[in-house]
């Protein structure tokens, strides 16, 4: 069952993937770094597989959720 704080943590991602993608911010090279950081093991990284590729998926599928609500 999906918590409370599961459903709040995917809107927040999907609102600052939103607001980066409305200020103009090349937010491909951020989720790819973001990405390539989680997999190099970087500072901001505290958890192990397979939360590391759940992460990397879920930023995925929240861009993706933005890029189809972006109106054109």
């Amino acid at each position: 069952m999906i918590t409370d704080r599961e459903v709040a943590l995917e809107q927040a991602l999907v609102a600052i993937i939103g607001a980066a993608v409305a200020s103009g911010l090349d937010v491909k090279t951020l989720m790819n770094k973001a990405a390539t950081g989680l997999l190099d093991n970087a500072s901001y990284r505290w958890v192990g597989h397979p939360h590391v590729s759940n992460a990397i998926q879920l930023m995925s599928d929240a861009h993706a959720q933005v890029v189809d609500t972006v109106p054109v």
